[in-house]
């Protein structure tokens, strides 16, 4: 059986990815004993695991929120995923399987629905499938241990450019054109649109965190 604080843990990182806790929203001890009926010991073991790993963070008169990074953190982390994100493109391309092709297309339609729902969260989980089904097809298992880590604090920020008018539709475009590089096996090309994906991405997020100072 999985301890309090483990479900807890899962649980609190779905609502982040999903976007329902997002970047300085508060946690509130009270709040989840209430939601999830538990005492305050496995909440507690629970946000200082989230701390430590960084999707939380601590301040004074506020207690545990949701890890706000800077614009240079950011952007850092961008960088570094990019690079592995493209990587990871490159290998599914020289190495892809019929399975592998079958999970992207599956990750690619779950976007689809998503933009044709105008349903952002929805795209969010979508995105995670489509990035993940990638990165299971490199066949390269330390790299896909490293996106983990990465995409455990970038994750949460992803969502937030699909707010600007018409990016959903960019985003899903672009994924199109990545997966096409990648059945066509032309890695080089993979890798650069995976790239300039990624840091497209990045690039609008600084402007988009004013809103949360």
């Amino acid at each position: 059986m999985p301890r309090a604080s483990d479900t807890l843990i899962e649980q609190l990182k779905h609502d982040i990815f999903s976007g329902l806790l997002k970047p300085g929203d508060q946690l509130e001890e009270a709040d989840l004993a209430a939601r999830f009926g538990v005492s305050r010991t496995p909440i507690r073991e629970a946000i200082r695991s989230m701390v430590d790993c960084g999707l939380l963070e601590t301040r004074p008169r506020k207690g545990a929120i949701v890890r706000v990074l800077t614009a240079k953190e950011l952007n850092d982390l961008f960088e570094v995923a990019a690079e592995l994100e493209s990587m990871a493109c490159r290998l599914a391309s020289d190495l892809l399987t019929r399975s592998g092709k079958k999970d992207i297309e599956a990750g690619l339609d779950l976007c689809r629905v998503a933009v044709e729902a105008e349903d952002i969260p929805a795209y969010a989980q979508a995105n995670l499938a489509f990035h993940a089904a990638i990165h299971k097809a490199s066949g390269n298992a330390w790299l896909v241990d490293q996106l983990d880590q990465i995409q455990a604090r970038i994750n949460v920020y992803r969502l937030m450019p699909y707010e600007v008018v018409g990016r959903l539709e960019k985003s899903l475009a672009e994924h199109r054109d990545i997966s096409d590089a990648i059945f066509a096996k032309n890695g080089a090309l993979a890798n650069t649109l995976m790239r300039d994906h990624m840091m497209l991405q990045g690039a609008r997020l600084p402007s988009l965190l004013k809103a949360l100072e």
